[in-house]
């Protein structure tokens, strides 16, 4: 990891499909833009950790960038994604 790779937060849980469909939006924008996708992608399973649990149980799956504290709530789509990632 360099010192322009941000990390993000992939807030997901065991058995949800939507967290799925966005793991495969994940992996296929990354091979699209790999010269510029500069992100570590940080898995958490909501269930680890009560207060997380709490404030994204109906909503996962979400991104949340470290830096910023943005976030990507579902619904979104493949372009939303890119957009977010600020990949042109």
């Amino acid at each position: 990891m360099n010192d322009k790779t941000q990390k993000i937060f992939f807030y997901t849980t065991f058995g949800c499909h939507l967290c799925e469909k966005v793991e495969a939006m994940l992996t296929e924008i990354s091979h699209q833009y790999k010269d510029q996708f500069h992100y570590q992608i940080i898995p958490f399973d909501i269930i680890d950790d009560d207060k997380i649990f709490e404030q994204y149980r109906y909503s996962i799956p979400v991104l949340k960038k470290e830096k910023e504290g943005d976030e990507l709530n579902w619904p979104f789509d493949y372009e939303q994604l890119r957009l977010w990632l600020n990949l042109k």
